[in-house]
């Protein structure tokens, strides 16, 4: 059964956020999704970038300084 993930990454800062989703998706099952919070600008590009490119469905919603990428795995 597919789970949803929360990764709480606000306050990282490149590579760190990158490096911490690519590490939990090794780890997950198909269909599992993750929201993933961040607050810094770069990290919403690099994350969301790279998602797109492994075929996983993003989206990314900003709530004020922050934002929540939501990624699902095929």
């Amino acid at each position: 059964m597919p789970a949803v993930k929360t990764l709480d990454l606000r306050g990282e800062i490149c590579p760190d956020p990158l490096l911490q989703v690519q590490g939990a998706v090794r780890q997950a099952a198909p269909g599992d999704t993750f929201l993933v919070r961040v607050d810094y600008p770069l990290a919403v590009e690099n994350i969301a970038r790279w998602a797109e490119s492994q075929g996983f469905a993003v989206a990314v919603e900003r709530q004020g300084g922050e934002w929540e990428i939501s990624i699902r795995l095929p």
